[in-house]
């Protein structure tokens, strides 16, 4: 039962992924792919630079909120190399993980990284969505329903609410707290959504969201579609959120089909859909993928130098 309890989400990414894959027109996505040209190539790879760079930052930040305070090219180090392992339900615990495996600083320490992350990037595309939506006309209720979600989720955690919810906490991945740990985990969530912290990091996060939806325009753009600023950021921020919400892994499936959904909302034909939402999955995620491989490689080299010398001062 536990073996197909944890193949489910996988099997459905797999089936809701070969449900594109059969209404695709396959020939044109082919044919728009060949007038692909390297400047837009270059534009999308330096986006996605700044993209992860700006996550990273933000991170460096939460955890000095939470009272964390380390270098930012270790925490850049142990931040991008769990990368891959993010796209996994409940992956991004594992950057707690990886910090503590870089730095010492225990997993319970840094975990509202989990939960602030993912509020901060849901309240920053949640705020740039219900002024596209509006000014579009269009998604309105999906958009205001999210925002309103993030919001209640906000409120409640920064009034300690987190408390009641021990028992979930314990079943996630890396996890095993007792109530004290779960009051500090409380306690570090109404530090973060400070007036001292929240207005930097709710910046940061609409930045890095901007950036998202900078991605989405060029994508379109450089298949030779037409979608304006709005259309860029709906298509940008609503497959995010859907993934999000449906806890597959790195949201495979869903997001694709709710991209192409949005796309084709914008007047977009389903081959130029198809193939702008391929592009940008592989500038957000593959590229992602590729930058977290590379930072895994460096860790490597950093973390035996960190056990050599942890060897020489026992002798």
């Amino acid at each position: 039962m536990k073996r197909f309890k944890r193949a489910l989400p996988f099997a459905i990414s797999a089936l809701l992924i070969g449900v594109l894959a059969g209404y695709a027109p396959w020939g044109e996505v082919g044919h728009i792919f060949a007038d692909f040209d390297i400047s837009t190539i270059i534009i999308l790879v330096v986006l996605s630079l700044v993209y992860y760079a700006l996550k990273t930052v933000r991170f460096w930040y939460l955890l000095q909120a939470m009272g964390i305070k380390q270098p930012l090219k270790i925490v850049a180090l142990s931040y991008m190399s769990a990368q891959p392992v993010t796209l996994l339900p409940a992956g991004e615990l594992y950057r707690s993980h990886s910090l503590e495996k870089h730095t010492g600083v225990p997993v319970k320490d840094s975990l509202p990284q989990f939960t602030t992350q993912g509020l901060l990037e849901g309240a920053a595309m949640a705020t740039l969505s219900i002024f596209s939506a509006l000014a579009l006309g269009t998604l309105r209720l999906l958009v205001i329903g999210i925002a309103i979600i993030v919001l209640i989720c906000m409120i409640g955690i920064s009034r300690g609410y987190l408390v009641n919810f021990s028992q979930f906490l314990n079943r996630l991945p890396f996890l095993h707290l007792k109530n004290s740990s779960i009051e500090q985990f409380s306690k570090q969530h109404k530090d973060i959504l400070s007036w001292h912290w929240l207005p930097l990091l709710y910046g940061i996060s609409l930045v890095i969201e901007g950036v998202g939806a900078g991605i989405a325009y060029a994508s379109v753009t450089g298949l030779g579609g037409h979608i304006n600023t709005y259309q860029a950021i709906l298509a940008y921020a609503v497959p995010i959120i859907l993934g999000f919400v449906s806890l597959l892994p790195g949201g495979f499936g869903v997001s694709e089909q709710s991209a192409v959904g949005v796309l084709l909302l914008s007047d977009l034909k389903v081959a130029t859909a198809v193939a702008a939402t391929l592009v940008m999955r592989v500038t957000i995620v593959g590229l992602g993928v590729v930058y977290g491989g590379i930072a895994f490689l460096i860790s490597r080299t950093h973390l035996k130098k960190l056990n050599f010398q942890a060897l020489t001062n026992k002798v």
